[in-house]
Formats: C-alpha cells, structure tokens, sequence
C-alpha cells in the first residue's frame, strides 16, 4: 500500500448566521457574515499547500435556515478548484443539509463525489496508480435520521486503508441530537481504520484503534463554541500508522472569561484587570478577532458597585470600549454578574432575621433540584397564563429557575443590607 495523506473537516455550516452576535455587536458585522466563507477558503488552502490526496466532507455543508445562491457556488468553486489540481473530495450531506432540504442545479466537479442517501458507497483511490485507500460513505435523505447508518457499513477491502464518513452521534454525545446514533465499541469493532465523523462541533478523538474522529466545526458559531475550530490533517504510512494533526481554520474565535472581583479594591483596579485579560484573550487567539463573553465572578467590596442598576450597561460599554482597542479587536458581547458580597451567604442565613430565613429558604428550594419546578412554577402561573406576556416568555429550564433563586437572594441581600 502507497503512503497517502488527506485532510478530515466536518460542519462547515456556509452563510450560518452567528447567534446573538450580529445585532449585538455591528461593527463586527462584516467579518460575521464572511467567516465560514472565508474558514472554507482555508480549508482549500490547506488541501492545496499540503498536496493531499483528497479531502472528506462529513455532513452539515449547509444549513437549512441558509440554503443561499452563495454557499452552494462557494463550496462548488471550492471543490473545483482541488478537481484543477488532481486532489479528490468526498463528501456527505447531514442533518443540516439533508437529500431533501434543497434542490440544486449544481454541476459537482470531476474529481468530487456526493454520496448518496440510497445506500453506502465505496469508492477505492489510488495514489500513484495503485489502489490505496476506500472510502465508504452514505448522505441523509431527511433531517431526522433515527437509524443507525454505521451498521451499515462493511469492510470489504481488507487490502487498502478503509475509511467510513459519516455524519451522526456516537457514544451519545452530549448537548447533540441523536442523528444516526451509534456507539464506539461497534465502530471499534466494524473492521474500518478511520472514521471520519461528522456533527459534534467540538474536535474529539474517540479512539485511536480505530481512529474514530470528529474534527469539530470548521469556524465556532456561538459563545458556547469555545476555542480553536478546523480540520484534522491525517498522514497514512505504507504500514498503515495513522499521525492526525490538528490544523485550526477559524477566522473569529469565541472565549469565555472570569474575571474575580476578589481581593479587588477600587473600580479602576477592576478597570486595569479587564484590560489585561482583552490582552491576552487576544494573544490566546493567535492574532485572530474574538468576541468574547466576561463573566464577573468571586466575592469582594466591589459587589454593591456593580449590583447599581446602570453598573452592568456601563461595564459592558468600557468593556467593548478596551476591546476594540486590541488589533486584532476583542469583540465584548456580554458580561455576565455571578460575584457576590463580601460576606459568606451560607452563614448568614444561619442568623435568625428576616435576610436569614429568606437565604435559608432559597437555600433548602435549590437543593432540591428535582423538586424545583414544581416548587416555583405555581408562583409564576399568573405570569405564564397572561395573554399579553405569554408570548414572550421562554420555557423556564432547572437552570434558569435555580438561577432566578439566586438571583432574588442577592437582591434581598442588596434591599435588607445596602445602606440607606
């Protein structure tokens, strides 16, 4: 068998608009709009600068909100412009970009190849004339794909290098949704030497005997999408020894970041501490724009400043003010309040006032958890059922309730303690 290397990207999600990032945040706007455009155009890049052999597609090219003129034109001139330079693609279609969710006129490229949603296909390649690698893959038909397609699969080339490419959740991946749900003892078991998954946004290496791998989103769409997002580029010796290396594509990178209000004196110490994080932030990212969410955590004096009510506005504006600062910018989208006073609640509450008996009833309420619907929900049902607010109320999950509960603490802390 010729040694031969290809490039394993997944999630590429063309034109998806950036949640809660775009109105929030407008003189990002333009680099929003072109990002997953412009992580694809990296990608080709990569596949050309490498000289790989060919490079595999696993599902969710599209989006089913966004099935634009601009993202199927992309993505073909993408594919061509590997076809030009004698490098092969293979790509599925998942459960964003399903069979039957759009229609297109698109001449596909030579040397690319669209698995069907009928059945699995294998396709064997050659590098310099002699068979090395098959690639087995199958497309969704429809957007809910219950089935487990990985059953489907069969290792019939023992000979070449065999890969499957598919797009669905393996060993029940949290926080996605079950398409095409398999486990990875069966994909262990199924004979392939790599499985070039599809769907979990985040990279993750599930084994490495098999190689069973998703490479994550080629550009992270929201704030819950941390961290460095692109493409596994995977070396394949004459022995068959597989060397994955991770290749980041991402053009806005997304963080989360705490910043403790502890042992934190004056405003201005705060003010200096927000600067230094947006620095680094900046320097973490590789010199690549990020929109950033800071979380305000810890207990110290500063707690009753930022609990006034313009506090969370005025910090939000300064924070965007220093972030904009940075070249490349810090884009602040939100800031978020966890600190507390500088007073231990779980002691307080042991005290026998009216504060002390509302902390220990928000106390006992949180803990169970199991309960707390049921709890608190009757209490909000006047607001629920009003015709004239209903409609803008979301469903109210475990967490939002418990942080409701935590929240009227420290408001009952700030109405009963603050000074007059």
């Amino acid at each position: 068998m010729k040694s031969f290397s290809f490039i394993h990207a997944a999630d590429l999600h063309l034109g998806s608009p950036f949640k809660g990032a775009g109105s929030k945040l407008p003189a990002s706007a333009g680099q929003l709009r072109s990002a997953t455009f412009d992580a694809f155009s990296g990608l080709i890049d990569l596949c050309l600068e490498k000289s790989v052999d060919f490079l595999l597609v696993a599902g969710d090219v599209f989006d089913l909100s966004d099935r634009s003129l601009r993202a199927q034109l992309t993505f073909r001139d993408g594919l061509a412009r590997l076809s030009e330079a004698d490098i092969r693609s293979f790509v599925v279609f998942g459960n964003h970009d399903p069979w039957e969710a759009w229609s297109s006129r698109i001449s596909w490229p030579e040397k690319a190849h669209i698995f069907s949603p009928d059945h699995v296909e294998t396709i064997i390649v050659s590098v310099n004339q002699a068979p090395a690698a098959a690639v087995s893959g199958i497309s969704y038909r429809k957007q809910h794909q219950s089935r487990n397609l990985a059953a489907l699969f069969k290792a019939d080339h023992p000979d070449l290098y065999q890969i499957g490419l598919l797009h669905g959740n393996c060993g029940n991946q949290p926080d996605h949704g079950a398409y095409a749900p398999c486990s990875v003892d069966a994909l262990r078991q199924s004979g392939l030497d790599y499985w070039a998954l599809g769907h979990v946004h985040e990279k993750k290496i599930l084994d490495t005997n098999p190689c069973i791998v998703y490479p994550g989103c080629t550009q992270g769409l929201s704030i819950r999408e941390t961290g460095d997002h692109g493409c596994y580029l995977v070396s394949v010796s004459a022995e068959r020894r597989t060397t994955l290396s991770f290749q980041p594509l991402d053009r806005i990178r997304w963080r989360l970041v705490e910043i403790s209000i502890a042992g934190v004196e004056t405003l201005d110490g705060l003010d200096r501490m927000i600067a230094a994080e947006l620095a680094q932030i900046r320097e973490a990212a590789e010199m690549r724009p990020v929109i950033g969410r800071i979380c305000v955590t810890g207990r110290g004096p500063l707690y009753m400043s930022l609990r006034q009510p313009t506090a969370a506005e005025e910090l939000l504006d300064r924070c965007r003010q220093l972030g904009e600062l940075q070249s490349p910018p810090v884009w602040v989208q939100d800031i978020e309040f966890t600190c507390r006073p500088d007073v231990d609640l779980t002691r307080r509450q042991e005290t026998d006032d009216l504060l002390g008996q509302i902390l220990k009833t928000v106390s006992e309420l949180g803990a169970e958890s199991a309960t707390l619907s049921d709890r608190l929900m009757p209490a909000l049902k006047d607001v629920y059922e009003n015709p004239k607010l209903s409609r803008f109320l979301a469903t109210l999950t475990p967490a939002d309730l418990k942080r409701l509960l935590q929240d009227s603490a420290l408001l009952s802390y700030d109405l009963l303690e603050s000074e007059p």
